[in-house]
């Protein structure tokens, strides 16, 4: 059996897309054995769906999601403050706010929130405005606008006790600090900025903005960096546990090793955020290698690094490397 496993290709082909397409040109080479597609998520786009596995309905707030089944509740950060509900604002990253992802969680219910995708980099602070924590200024006056990197300098104090009414659990799609650590090697909110359109000159800003947040309210987990701080929110100040979206989405395989015989995964860019980061395809490579079953990794960018052993473009003639050790 080939168990196709891929992340999406982010900005062209969903994860279900990218199975849909290997799985034609295998069938085009003539492999008439089994296969076996899981589409997977570890947090991002896509997540709904690695979370939601018995079929959902949509709440009346988009991107909020109910398990017909089982009655899980689930809010996708990608779908309401991910790159398409900013398109057409022209609002840079520095006055972008989570705001509207804190608004969209339901009380006294338990939320699963799955982090990955957004394009904000608040450090989760309009999520916890969302939520209805109150965010004070030096003269003690409440911060009623949805507070963006931009304007973190004016908090002074909060007042969290609405959050006894939340009852989360965050689905992270990468460990990450809030801020880079003092000599350490690990990623943060600041290396996903760039992606997320910030200009290099405001690279300092966006540090100092967060640094000062993270003095406010103090804390520290190992996902705080997830999502441009919203990681940090959920984790370090509501204090709710979290779990990493890959481990998550690699264990609900429930497939047989002994039944794969080789494993295709992907995603877009294969770069360091990929291993350092922990995320999906680093955890399926991980957990099937030390199976001692083979892992193809595709992927789409160009400029994608060679990180695992095996690797090719998605566009390429990589059938002619699965003969090698599937012969068909």
């Amino acid at each position: 059996m080939i168990l196709i496993a891929p992340d999406k290709f982010k900005g062209h082909h969903t994860a279900a897309e990218v199975c849909e397409a290997v799985v034609a040109r295998l069938r085009a080479a003539g492999y008439r054995g089994d296969v076996l597609c899981r589409p997977m998520s570890d947090g991002g786009e896509g997540a709904a769906d690695m979370l939601l596995p018995h079929g959902c309905r949509q709440s009346d707030t988009p991107g909020v999601y109910f398990d017909t089944e089982t009655g899980r509740c689930v809010a996708v950060s990608s779908e309401v403050v991910g790159f398409a509900a900013f398109e057409g604002s022209g609002l840079p990253l520095m006055r972008r706010s989570s705001f509207a992802l804190g608004r969209a969680i339901p009380r006294d219910v338990s939320v699963y929130v799955a982090v990955g995708g957004t394009a904000v980099a608040d450090g989760g602070a309009g999520f916890l405005q969302g939520l209805g924590v109150k965010f004070y200024d030096r003269f003690g006056s409440q911060i009623r606008e949805p507070l963006c990197p931009a304007t973190l300098h004016n908090v002074a104090d909060a007042d969290t006790s609405a959050l006894s009414h939340y009852r989360l659990t965050g689905v992270v799609d990468v460990e990450a600090s809030l801020i880079p650590q003092h000599g350490g090697r690990g990623l943060s909110a600041l290396d996903f900025a760039p992606q997320k359109a910030l200009p290099g000159e405001d690279l300092g800003a966006l540090a100092e903005a967060l640094r000062h947040l993270h003095d406010v309210l103090g804390g520290r987990s190992p996902w705080d960096g997830a999502g441009g701080g919203l990681g940090y929110a959920i984790a370090s100040v509501v204090g709710a546990p979290c779990v990493s979206g890959a481990r998550m989405a690699v264990d609900s395989l429930d497939v047989g090793d002994a039944d794969i015989k080789l494993v295709i995964t992907g995603e877009g860019r294969v770069d360091m955020q990929t291993s350092r980061g922990g995320k999906l395809v680093d955890a399926v490579y991980r957990r099937m290698a030390a199976r001692g079953i083979p892992v193809l990794v595709l992927y789409g960018a160009p400029d994608s690094e060679n990180l695992y052993p095996w690797m090719a473009p998605l566009d390429s003639d990589w059938i002619a490397r699965i003969r090698d050790i599937l012969p068909f």
